[in-house]
Order: C-alpha cells, then sequence, then structure tokens
C-alpha cells in the first residue's frame, strides 16, 4: 500500500507541473520490449515456506515482454495508450531438505497476454526531450494452468481466472525527431488487483509427504524501451455549412 502511495505522489507532482504540448491529432504506432526485473520493494521478491524442516522457496527471475503500442493524442497535454503485449515470466522453486541432504531446483515459465489503457500526460524538457506519466489499468489473460514434475516433488499453479485486471503506474522519457519517429526510455510497475495462480508444492520423499501453497501476486516491475515510427498530424475536419435554400413567390396574377 505504501508503494501504491508513492506513485501517486509523483504523479500528482507531475501534474501540477507546468505541461507543454504533446502529441495533438497525432497516431502514433510503436514496438516495444519490456526486460522483467524482480524487485523486493515492489512485493516482487521470493517467498519462502517451511514445512516438517523441508524449506520451499519461489524466487522470481528476469523475464521479457514484447509487443506492439498505440497512441492517439487528444490535446497539447493528454493522449491515449494501448496495444497488445506477450509476457513471459521466470521462477526458480527450490526445495531443501537438510534431514536427507536433498536440495532441487525446478524452472518455472509463465506466459500470458497483456492489453493495456493509458492516460499520459507530458512535460517538456527541452526542444526534442520530453517526460510522461502514465496510469490505467490492463486486462490480463492467462491461457492455462501450468504443471511440473521432478524427483520427489511435483508443482501445480492453477489460475484463479482465465482474465485478470491489474494496476500500471509508468514514468518515462523519450526523444522525439522530425522525421524519423520517437525513442523511449522508462519503467513501468504492474500489480494485478488480486492473486493470479493458486500453486500448489508436494515433496514426496524420504519418509516425507509434506504440502505448501503460494498465493502468487503477479506484480513485476519492467524497463521500457519503446520505437514509434513518425506519422503526420491528422487534419481537422471542417464543418460545412448548409447552404440557405431560398424560395421565390410568384406574385404575378
Amino acid at each position: 500500500m505504501k508503494k501504491v502511495i508513492f506513485l501517486n505522489i509523483i504523479l500528482l507532482y507531475i501534474l501540477s507541473s507546468n505541461i507543454s504540448f504533446a502529441q495533438e491529432r497525432v497516431v502514433t504506432f510503436g514496438i516495444q520490449l519490456k526486460p522483467i526485473i524482480p524487485l523486493g520493494f515492489f512485493d516482487t521478491g521470493a517467498q519462502n515456506e517451511v514445512s516438517n524442516n523441508v524449506d520451499f522457496t519461489l524466487t522470481p527471475k528476469t523475464g521479457l515482454g514484447f509487443g506492439m503500442v498505440i497512441r492517439k493524442g487528444f490535446t497539447k497535454s493528454l493522449s491515449f495508450e494501448t496495444g497488445i503485449n506477450s509476457i513471459r515470466r521466470n521462477y526458480d522453486l527450490t526445495i531443501s531438505d537438510p534431514d536427507s541432504n536433498f536440495t532441487s531446483t525446478s524452472s518455472i515459465k509463465i506466459s500470458n497476454y497483456e492489453i493495456p489503457v493509458l492516460g499520459l500526460v507530458y512535460v517538456q524538457l527541452g526542444n526534442n526531450l520530453f517526460m510522461n506519466v502514465s496510469g490505467g489499468f490492463s486486462l490480463d489473460i492467462y491461457p492455462t494452468d501450468i504443471r511440473t514434475v521432478g524427483v520427489n516433488f511435483s508443482n501445480d499453479l492453477i489460475r484463479y481466472q482465465w482474465i485478470n485486471t491489474s494496476l500500471l503506474a509508468n514514468l518515462g522519457w523519450e526523444y522525439r525527431t522530425e522525421k524519423n519517429g520517437y525513442i523511449y526510455f522508462g519503467a513501468s510497475l504492474h500489480r494485478p488487483f488480486s492473486p493470479i495462480f493458486k500453486e500448489f508444492v508436494v515433496y514426496d520423499g524420504f519418509s516425507k509427504n509434506e504440502t505448501v501453497n503460494f498465493d502468487l501476486s503477479g506484480n513485476y516491475f519492467t524497463i521500457d524501451i519503446r520505437y514509434f515510427f513518425h506519422e503526420d498530424k491528422q487534419k481537422k475536419k471542417k464543418k460545412k455549412k448548409k447552404k440557405e435554400k431560398r424560395v421565390f413567390i410568384n406574385s404575378g396574377k
């Protein structure tokens, strides 16, 4: 909760600044790459459970997202952004039983799709350099459950629901050229409103049968790299004036 308040303070600060112009009447298409970075500060760190002296640790690893972006400028300070992303998240599950001198680590891969809906506000820092802050939500689609099996253990991840919603917050900078498009660099926090998977880990070996559960929050932090193709400004549609109809009355007898 403290992290969300911190991000809201940043948002309010930028909204209260002197705002210059953005991409008024411009629709731009772009591609993006989003390396996923595990950070404990945003509740994206490791989870741990111990049962009968058997240690179970679920550790998020670096992942990757990529996709396309569509941005529409409405006014001189506000824009709208959407698109679709493919996300790959990686985890390591480590089971350690010191009584039996047993340790095993297995990899878990979670793939899903996201449709973000964001509102953006800009601040001009130089002739071609802009800073933006954005906020909104994402529709996250999880195609299937996941199961992995190893020596003396099994691991099942069951979806809570096949489509989930998440809070999005973003801060970034972009350099705009007149003819060669825009280059963007920033960071984003993706925070689902509810857990995305229920994980059931069963350890069955060396006269022990232990089961632990994890709730996967789905939180993650990304570094965002984007390129927007150059697009010209849309022309304003001029309203056509209706021609007045004149009626001539024949006054002749």
